[in-house]
């Protein structure tokens, strides 16, 4: 499951006046940049040691919507108390600007919290000085992904990264391992974004692993010539020479033998850079990775210019129309560095079809937590089993939507759940359940379906 607490705003209260054994209390937030990364919640002591954390055990709690917005809350407190703020930032870079000021009991002094970097941060006060013996659980292993600089009490949280050796360097990864993981098991890779670093990943597609029974693989990409994280997609050398395509295709293999993983099963997935890595990995790894979804990524100009597949693979894209760091219309900058130079999203889309041999598609609008065009292309003669997908999130800006998990999991099922093969490269028969539509309804109709075995197995196809 994801480790990661969001912060929902409470009904601002207002009171006129306390009951006795009570000081009023006024928090004022104001969020900077970037407002929807922040959020905090004030915890009583005692509900911070002894329960679960999370925002249903908040006094209050606030998480930010509109950028530059100052919103106060006041509310009542006991008199008496010592209580922890819980500060968030879901990208792991501080508040850009965003602050909290705290007033106990109009006092002339108020206290102001500012989250300057980093993921997690805690402040603690007392009303009317009393004795509180500040105990804060987390991760206390500085090499750990998720250390926690305030954190007094080690929670056995920690999450340690694993190195491997490629090109002369020693490269960072992490791994999520499902309880019961069975051999010939899918692996997914989840690459972050430019400036991100592994830590920023952690979480995604932990549910659906623990489900379905796969490994996620979180690495780490090297400093650019500009000394940025990054993942060289066929960069310009004016950016990078960083050789990702060779680690990350060896780092597969080494998986595959470590934890006996299916190599017809390894998948790519990234954020903004991350997914144009897996544009990448589609163009020139396609023996290696199996299927790619690239999330408010595109290829590269050179990618696009260059790209020459050996075998058709999968590919998704999910875009947002808010977009402004990488525009759906292919209006991205930088092209001396390799950015820029592909074309609009679409235009990616229909090209990576006619590649495949896709003769149909349909649009169909999802609600999600956007209103979502999905495109699908199908009746491809690359592989009848299989499809490409484009999601188009209306109102979304550069950002990994909630429902990315899932549907990406969903579309690498289209390869994870394909029937094995004999040796005679004969499928074996298997027993239908039933046949859904895309919304899941049950269909006998022709068109798009599903159909369900008894082994659990799904099967896609277009009938006309």
């Amino acid at each position: 499951m994801r480790i990661l607490i969001l912060f929902l705003l409470f009904p601002l209260l207002s009171f006129t006046q306390c009951s006795e054994g009570e000081y009023p209390i006024y928090i004022s937030t104001s969020s900077g940049e970037w407002a929807y990364e922040m959020s905090w919640g004030l915890f009583d002591y005692n509900t911070w040691m002894n329960e679960e954390i999370d925002v249903n055990n908040a006094l209050f709690s606030f998480e930010g919507e509109e950028n530059f917005e100052t919103i106060t809350l006041d509310a009542c407190l006991p008199s008496s108390g010592c209580y922890i703020i819980a500060a968030y930032d879901s990208y792991g870079d501080g508040w850009n600007g965003g602050s909290l000021t705290v007033n106990v009991n109009n006092s002339k002094e108020p206290q102001t919290y500012e989250m300057y970097n980093g993921t997690w941060e805690y402040w603690t006060f007392e009303i009317n000085s009393k004795l509180c013996n500040w105990e804060i659980p987390g991760c206390t292993n500085s090499e750990a992904a998720n250390y926690n600089d305030f954190a007094t009490i080690d929670d056995g949280s920690c999450i340690i990264p694993n190195f491997f050796d490629w090109d002369n360097q020693q490269r960072e990864y992490y791994l999520y391992i499902p309880e019961n993981l069975q051999s010939n098991a899918p692996l997914v890779f989840a690459l972050h974004g430019y400036w991100g670093d592994a830590a920023d990943m952690l979480g995604l597609f932990e549910e659906q692993a623990d489900e379905y029974g796969f490994v996620v693989c979180y690495p780490t990409g090297l400093q650019d010539s500009f000394g940025t994280n990054h993942w060289n997609a066929n960069f310009n050398e004016v950016m990078s020479t960083v050789d990702d395509i060779g680690f990350l295709s060896n780092l597969a293999l080494k998986l595959h033998e470590d934890y006996d993983l299916s190599p017809e099963k390894t998948f790519s997935c990234g954020m903004s850079n991350g997914g144009f890595m897996s544009w990448s990995l589609a163009c020139n790894a396609p023996n290696i990775f199996k299927a790619i979804a690239s999330v408010t990524g595109t290829m590269s100009g050179p990618d696009w210019q260059n790209c020459n597949p050996t075998e058709m693979i999968p590919v998704m894209q999910i875009s947002g129309t808010l977009d402004n760091v990488v525009p759906m219309d292919g209006s991205m900058q930088y092209t001396e560095e390799g950015w820029g130079g592909a074309p609009n999203i679409y235009a990616i889309m229909d090209y990576w079809s006619d590649l495949h041999g896709c003769s149909n598609q349909e649009t169909i609008n999802f609600g999600f937590d956007y209103s979502t065009d999905v495109t699908q292309y199908f009746s491809c003669t690359s592989n009848t089993s299989t499809e490409l997908r484009l999601y188009v999130a209306n109102g979304m800006g550069h950002i990994w939507p909630d429902f990315a998990d899932e549907q990406i999991w969903d579309f690498f099922m289209q390869i994870a759940a394909l029937p094995l093969k004999t040796n005679d490269d004969v499928i074996f028969e298997k027993e239908l359940i039933r046949s859904v539509d895309i919304l899941g309804r049950e269909t006998k109709k022709n068109g798009f379906k599903i159909d369900i075995f008894k082994d659990g197995s799904v099967k896609k196809q277009y009938q006309l």
